[in-house]
């Protein structure tokens, strides 16, 4: 299996972690929404989890603009 980073030494290393970063919290985002629903959570852990993914959401958004404006 292919390592899913490049080497430290590539021009596109900060890129790639940083779009690993991003993924692996979207991922983290998806396990915390399945745990609040089998938790049957109360409305305000709801609204600070909707809140927390709405400012993911943000983030994810800019962290693509910034690799797509990078690799123009």
């Amino acid at each position: 299996m292919a390592c899913p980073y490049p080497p430290i030494s590539s021009p596109h290393a900060g890129c790639y972690e940083e779009l690993a970063r991003l993924v692996y919290e979207l991922l983290d985002a998806h396990s915390d929404t399945q745990r609040l629903v089998d938790e049957q959570s109360n409305e305000l852990q709801w609204h600070l989890h909707l809140d927390y993914l709405k400012d993911l959401q943000r983030l994810g958004r800019e962290v693509l603009a910034q690799q797509i404006e990078n690799h123009r």
